[in-house]
């Protein structure tokens, strides 16, 4: 197609503005023969005919001059960026160059642009896939925490339904004590009255204290302070022992009671006896208060060092659904009896957990329980005697048998009466004091031949009185008699430790002993 000549004009000098075209000729050898147009803009100023053109324009090194040839956005040495057409000519060759700075820049910007879009949809896509993570997490942490509510409602409607029930447990036996303790103060009251009285609130004071107990091994086994205690013992006879227990408690609800021990069961272990002896009351004591007709079961083997115990009822059985809740606190499966702390089967399930066992269930309704528990003992050497110290047996004389002295710390009145009466019954005289400093001059002041020192009293305490002393040289027995729970730093202040409710004949069988 032509063009008019006043268009080509105006187009070629448009062109040469803007690409501004420097031309030069060389040979076969890459020396210079001719050149055109400005080269200062393209830093090839100053060349001379002859000169090899491989030194200003290092691109030309080993580049082929017999082909026509493009070469695009090539860097000049003085950072001029140039488009390089190549045309062969009879042996010789044309180069020329063209300005490529503004191709050059605006292709640049676009892939910068193309850049910060890839840069920017990237970041998108790791905004979104966070924004999925965020969305995910939020939906399981509002599962969970509707699930931790819901575990919370559960545990605070068990809690208030527990502390209505044990409300009733205490106030029953309370009531009787109470009430039976009125009966026997009346003027008129019969001796048979008065025994009748006193064996009552016997039996209710035991309720209670069970009661108590099992409320405390439960908060003790919550805060982990209840360590074990291991040392050797007759399995057999710890059976026994339960048997013992157990069948009378059978025979008068008219159920039998069998307790078997496979010949392999050694008959010595190493465990924790006091611990296992509560977990299977706490078996054989469910077992049969939840039977009405049948029997109860208990037996033991012993299997690749592991005891295995298992209690069998023939009572009403415990259904699928309630098997998992009867182990947590402050659950009971439906239609068992409302008795008791309703802590028995939670604590055993954390006594035999801390003996690094397991417990199992095998139950349907109307087809009896049987409950196994699997823990791992140590079969002990034949003629191995237990590690625990065995206390002296109390004697059956307790009255003193020369002129001595006590004085009792304790800042319940109806605690220091209780014991002034045993004691001066017993012989003693005695000294009180309801503050532990005033405990620290009296004992200073008339040196009794013991003191019986509760711990929690008014003043430093019962420990801290009782390491005063032994500092301020009183070297005679200082027996601890507390509810409070000691730990062994804090016991061995003390000659002697007991506890609260703590049997009066062991307490002054013990004063004797350690005052004669």
């Amino acid at each position: 197609m032509d063009l008019p000549p006043k268009v080509v004009s105006y187009l070629q000098d448009e062109f040469l503005e803007e690409a501004r075209p420097f031309c030069f000729l060389i040979d076969g050898d890459y020396r210079l023969v001719d050149s055109w147009g400005q080269s200062d803009w393209c830093g090839l100023s100053g060349i001379r005919p002859a000169v090899d053109m491989r030194e200003p324009a290092p691109f030309l090194v080993g580049m082929p001059i017999s082909a026509v040839q493009k070469f695009e956005f090539i860097e000049m040495p003085g950072r001029a960026i140039v488009t390089m057409h190549v045309i062969p000519d009879n042996g010789q060759c044309y180069v020329v160059l063209l300005d490529a700075r503004r191709e050059h820049a605006s292709i640049q910007s676009k892939q910068q642009s193309v850049n910060e879009l890839r840069l920017m949809h990237g970041r998108q896509h790791k905004l979104i896939a966070r924004q999925r993570d965020l969305i995910s997490e939020l939906v399981e942490a509002k599962s969970e925490l509707d699930h931790h509510r819901r575990e919370a409602e559960r545990i605070s409607a068990n809690k208030s339904r527990f502390i209505a029930m044990m409300s009733h447990e205490f106030r029953t036996p309370l009531a009787s004590i109470i009430n039976y303790a009125e009966l026997a103060g009346e003027s008129g009251t019969s001796s048979n009255e008065i025994q009748k009285s006193i064996e009552t609130i016997s039996r209710s004071a035991m309720h209670l204290t069970s009661l108590v107990e099992a409320v405390l091994d439960d908060a003790s086994l919550d805060a982990g302070q209840v360590e074990l205690l291991e040392h050797d013992f007759e399995i057999v006879g710890l059976l026994n022992d339960m048997a013992a227990m157990m069948a009378p408690m059978a025979a008068e609800k008219g159920l039998s009671f069998a307790a078997y021990a496979d010949p392999d069961v050694p008959k010595t272990v190493y465990a924790d006896e006091v611990r296992l002896r509560q977990i299977l009351i706490n078996l054989l004591g469910n077992a049969v208060k939840f039977t009405v007709e049948g029997g109860v079961k208990l037996t033991a083997t012993y299997n690749d060092g592991r005891l295995v115990v298992t209690v069998s009822d023939t009572g009403p059985g415990i259904s699928i659904e309630d098997q998992e809740r009867v182990f947590q606190a402050f659950e009971r499966g439906r239609g068992r009896a409302e008795t008791g702390a309703g802590l028995g089967l939670t604590i055993t399930l954390r006594l035999v957990e801390l003996m690094r066992g397991e417990v199992s269930l095998d139950s349907m309704p109307g087809e009896g329980c049987t409950v196994s528990v699997h823990i791992p003992v140590m079969a002990a050497e034949e003629g191995s005697t237990s590690s625990v110290p065995v206390l002296p047996l109390p004697g059956e004389e307790t009255i003193a048998a020369m002129p001595l002295s006590v004085l009792i710390c304790d800042d319940d009145e109806d605690m220091v009466t209780l014991v002034e009466h045993y004691l001066h019954r017993s012989g003693y005289g005695l000294i009180t004091s309801s503050d532990s400093s005033e405990a620290i001059a009296k004992t200073l002041k008339f040196d009794p031949d013991l003191v019986l020192m509760d711990c929690n009293v008014p003043g430093v305490g019962g420990v801290v009185a009782a390491r005063v002393l032994r500092e301020q040289g009183y070297s005679k027995p200082i027996v601890a008699l507390t509810a409070s729970k000691l730990s062994d730093e804090q016991k061995s202040a003390f000659t002697r430790f007991f506890r609260k409710p703590a049997s009066m004949q062991k307490l002054l069988t013990e004063i004797k002993r350690l005052t004669h």
